[in-house]
């Protein structure tokens, strides 16, 4: 029994949906659109009417959107990337040169402490190290 109220509420709506694009195409009026497909008031067929257009509307909205704004191209994702690491790297210069001055700082005052004081601060080792901040 309700596989038959299903069928027949199917094809009531298939018949209205191919009266609402028969009367978009301009190939009905709204009237000759009741007589074709027995439809009682005026009210109904302009029901169907703005039903379809928002089915519409809102089928054709994300796309609206999708097209406003396409995805980055491979180029541009690239480019954004190497924009991005470039500042990185950047900020990461300015840091190590920061700590290139600390670390001179610290050895001018181990240095100064060193000379002042008579005393040895610094570490001396056997093996010979290299200092690229001398």
């Amino acid at each position: 029994m309700g596989h038959i109220f299903l069928l027949r509420k199917q094809a009531h709506e298939l018949r209205m949906r191919q009266m609402v694009e028969e009367i978009n195409l301009n190939r009905l009026t709204i009237e000759q659109g009741m007589a074709k497909y027995k439809v009682l008031t005026r009210q109904t067929v302009t029901k169907w009417l703005e039903r379809v257009r928002q089915e519409e509307q809102q089928r054709t909205d994300p796309m609206k959107q999708a097209t406003k704004e396409p995805p980055p191209t491979i180029v541009e994702q690239i480019a954004l990337k190497a924009d991005e690491l470039a500042g990185r790297v950047k900020q990461l210069e300015k840091e190590l040169e920061q700590s290139e001055l600390q670390i001179l700082y610290y050895k001018t005052v181990i240095r100064v402490a060193e000379q002042e004081l008579g005393i040895a601060i610094e570490k001396k080792s056997d093996t010979k190290q290299s200092n690229s901040f001398d």
